[in-house]
């Protein structure tokens, strides 16, 4: 075999998985954009298309040494970010303790940061001691923070790439989810969702006419009014038509959001597909909870202060992590089988 030939057939072989994956993408993406597979189908392509890169750059000297320098320019940049990353969770976590009600959601970026920080000293003392039981320890340590780290990847991947997806998703309805009032009105997080909302209606004005907007939640223990009624009176104050407001006002939880206003939508000859509204940080687990309830919606997110995304993204990852038993089970499993072998490696002989 000649060598040009020898060349195309590990330029196809290395490429193959590159065209898989990527297929299997283009498939995920087309069946449901809410699912949280694509998240690890992009991480799975980028890897295939490193691997390709680094083939063909292997075949040229000017190619490997231009390839070096960018792979020494990731690995700094990377590197930095994550020795920085965990001071940076900490001033943001001061600053939510200071400007937000105390509670754990709130203090997730302060205890991620300490959490951060720690782990490294941790993993010192558990070496040092040069035993099974501490070695064993480190390793399920360390596999641990890893799949956790994997699962927040994938994450974040799908955070992004739905973001970009959702926001071209068409609507029949637009469903905006409630959030606590303040002294009976429409708190300025809540107003933000509002005018999402009507913009996104705006954008959606077809033959048929603006979408419908459907302000949905119940009366809070010490809310004067349901949530719902003081959004729609919000929207007519900001020029809303009230023709094009269906009050929904029964809801006390994001489920109950998403059931009740369907069900009020339905009611009203409104068909599917629907568009949620939320907070940016909220909305990939909102549409992943229309997708569990059969609900054919997307979900967009309004703008969120930017001191309060790292606790809220983190409360976030937490939650739909919990939601996906299987890879809390396969991270477990994962970690239990390193400590096994580490277990077997450091008492063997």
């Amino acid at each position: 075999m000649s060598a040009t030939a020898q060349f195309l057939v590990q330029a196809l072989i290395a490429s193959a998985g590159v065209f898989t994956v990527g297929g299997l993408l283009v498939w995920s993406l087309r069946r449901d954009p809410r699912s949280l597979r694509n998240g690890f189908l992009v991480i799975l392509l980028a890897h295939y298309l490193l691997g390709f890169l680094v083939f063909l750059t292997s075949s040229s000297r000017v190619l490997q040494a231009a390839a070096d320098v960018v792979r020494l320019v990731v690995l700094g940049v990377v590197g930095f970010g994550l020795l920085l990353l965990p001071l940076l969770l900490l001033a943001d976590g001061v600053l939510m303790v200071r400007r937000e009600r105390h509670s754990l959601g709130n203090a997730l970026s302060l205890l991620t940061g300490l959490a951060l920080l720690l782990l490294p000293v941790v993993l010192i003392v558990l070496v040092r001691h040069e035993n099974p039981v501490t070695g064993t320890l480190a390793v399920g340590l360390l596999t641990a923070q890893a799949c956790a780290g994997l699962l927040f990847l994938a994450f974040a991947v799908h955070t992004a790439l739905y973001a970009r997806l959702a926001r071209r998703a068409r609507a029949q309805a637009v469903i905006v989810l409630g959030a606590g009032l303040v002294r009976g009105g429409v708190s300025p997080l809540l107003a933000a969702r509002l005018r999402r909302a009507a913009a996104a209606a705006e954008e959606r004005v077809g033959p048929d006419g603006r979408p419908v907007l459907v302000p949905s939640g119940g009366r809070g223990s010490d809310e004067p009014l349901p949530e719902g009624e003081a959004m729609a009176r919000w929207l007519r104050e900001h020029g809303v038509d009230a023709q094009g407001i269906l009050v929904e006002d029964r809801a006390r939880t994001t489920r109950e959001n998403l059931r009740y206003s369907v069900e009020l939508l339905q009611r009203n000859g409104v068909a599917e597909p629907y568009l949620i509204v939320t907070n940016d940080y909220h909305a990939p687990r909102a549409a992943m909870l229309a997708r569990r309830l059969g609900i054919d919606a997307q979900a967009v997110g309004a703008p969120t202060a930017l001191y309060y995304w790292p606790s809220a993204y983190l409360r976030e990852f937490a939650a739909v992590v919990l939601e996906h038993r299987v890879l809390v089970l396969l991270s477990g499993l994962v970690v239990l089988v390193m400590m096994v072998f580490a277990w077997l490696a450091l008492t063997a002989g």
